[in-house]
């Protein structure tokens, strides 16, 4: 069997080796426009901000696995063309057959369409490592910048401008809370006071008119004032990357990245397709959405690699959407809806928020924020959002499980939980949590 597999980010790599261990005779050739393969996008800040103290520290997957596993790696080879009917796609100006084909297109950056943009000190990061590297070059510049944008990529670069001594840092969004698309306003706000302790000028619910360039420096116009900065960072989102696939004829879904069916078939059954590209669903109401994040990709490129082999014996059962990220000290987590979100889909859900500590005081405990959001019929819950200084990551994968498993409130709440001092509560926080959810059910 001839496998192809367009696009080199990590939900490549994953179907590659998953495609090798359980078919040890198919060519496997995987195609990217890139002229490396194996980063990780997601420590893309941690090199800008000199946590990791070179590019070759974010590469997770090496020159030396591809060889070990016979994987046939082709740099900076464009796929420009799927001849579906002949099963055949056009890279580099040579045409390669293939039996079955994985699309890992990916996704590309948003712009906005302010007037006066002009592309003269303007930045953007994309998953790859061209645009990080001329961003890298230029900060050491400059002292200020404007970034638009206030959700995760925003809020990680203010944080690196913040480690190399900026002056000056704005934060502008249209949004009246960072990280909108994860907290609502309400746990937001615990964010923002430390975004705006740590010196850097929060603008929400902005309104940008205009940028334009004065005098070497960049100026954004808003309706009751200008910002002057030496450059603009735009951390404006990104949309599936699906014009190969639209090309060729494959169907593209209602959210615009590209439909698949339970095995992550496309329309054309030869063809997969994994990762932020693909259009994904959620697990609480079977919406279709994107879905843009490493594990996703991972996950998913896992799941297209088996199909493929086995022959669509692995349903792919959707995503309930876990989220970490670490802003100024706090690791934010959430999973599932916010209760905004959950409201606008026509849920009726009940909600809570408690604060209280990841373990006792004395043994070096953290506060932790805590709100949990469940549909007051079911009494399941559909959502949860944590903030605090550690400990959060492992308390969303339990409360993914949850919701993706639709377990009860109040069974939930009756887990049994490990307890040492030094690394948790006999109490523990989210058990708190739950019990403190249980009376606004049944009163609802």
């Amino acid at each position: 069997m001839k496998v192809c597999i367009v696009g080199g980010g990590g939900g490549a790599s994953n179907a590659a080796n998953v495609i090798r261990r359980l078919d040890k005779d198919a060519q496997v050739d995987i195609f990217t426009k890139r002229s490396y393969i194996g980063i990780q996008p997601c420590e893309i800040p941690f090199v800008l901000a000199g946590f990791l103290p070179s590019w070759e520290n974010s590469y997770v997957f090496r020159d030396k696995f591809y060889r070990e596993q016979s994987i046939n790696v082709h740099l900076n080879t464009e796929v420009t063309e799927i001849i579906r009917d002949r099963k055949r796609l056009v890279a580099g100006g040579e045409s390669y057959h293939y039996d079955k084909a994985i699309l890992d297109l990916g996704a590309i950056p948003t712009i906005p369409p302010i007037s006066g943009m002009g592309g003269q000190n303007e930045f953007i990061l994309s998953t790859g490592m061209e645009t990080a590297k001329v961003f890298e070059e230029a900060i050491p510049r400059y002292s200020s910048a404007a970034i638009i944008g206030v959700g995760q990529i925003a809020l990680e670069v203010a944080g690196v401008l913040k480690a190399k001594n900026y002056d000056k840092i704005y934060l502008l969004g249209r949004s009246d809370h960072l990280l909108r698309a994860y907290l609502d306003k309400d746990m937001a706000e615990r964010i923002e006071s430390r975004v705006s302790g740590m010196g850097i000028e929060l603008i929400l619910s902005a309104k940008i008119n205009s940028i334009t360039s004065r005098h070497g420096k960049k100026v954004a116009s808003l309706p009751d004032r200008e910002l002057e900065a030496d450059f603009i960072f735009l951390g404006t989102g990104s949309a599936p990357n699906v014009e190969l696939a639209r090309k060729a004829g494959i169907k593209i879904g209602e959210s615009g990245a590209i439909a698949v069916n339970e095995y992550l078939q496309t329309s054309d059954p030869n063809i997969y397709a994994i990762g932020d590209c693909m259009e994904n669903w959620d697990r609480i109401i079977g919406r279709k959405r994107c879905y843009q994040t490493a594990t996703s990709g991972a996950v998913t490129g896992r799941v297209a690699a088996r199909n493929l082999v086995l022959g669509n014996v692995f349903p792919y059962q959707g995503t309930v959407m876990p989220f970490v990220t670490e802003v100024f000290g706090y690791q934010v987590g959430t999973v599932g809806f916010t209760e905004s979100y959950a409201r606008d889909q026509g849920l009726d859900v009940v909600s809570n928020i408690i604060s209280t500590a990841t373990r006792r005081r004395s043994f070096g405990g953290k506060t932790i924020h805590i709100k949990l959001i469940a549909e007051g019929k079911t009494k399941i819950l559909v959502g949860a959002q944590i903030i605090s200084e550690e400990l959060v990551a492992g308390k969303i994968d339990r409360l993914a499980v949850a919701i993706a498993e639709k377990i009860p409130v109040q069974r939930l709440a009756l887990i049994d939980t490990c307890y040492s001092p030094t690394v948790g509560s006999a109490y523990e926080s989210i058990i708190m949590a739950l019990d403190e959810l249980m009376p606004k059910l049944r009163s609802g």
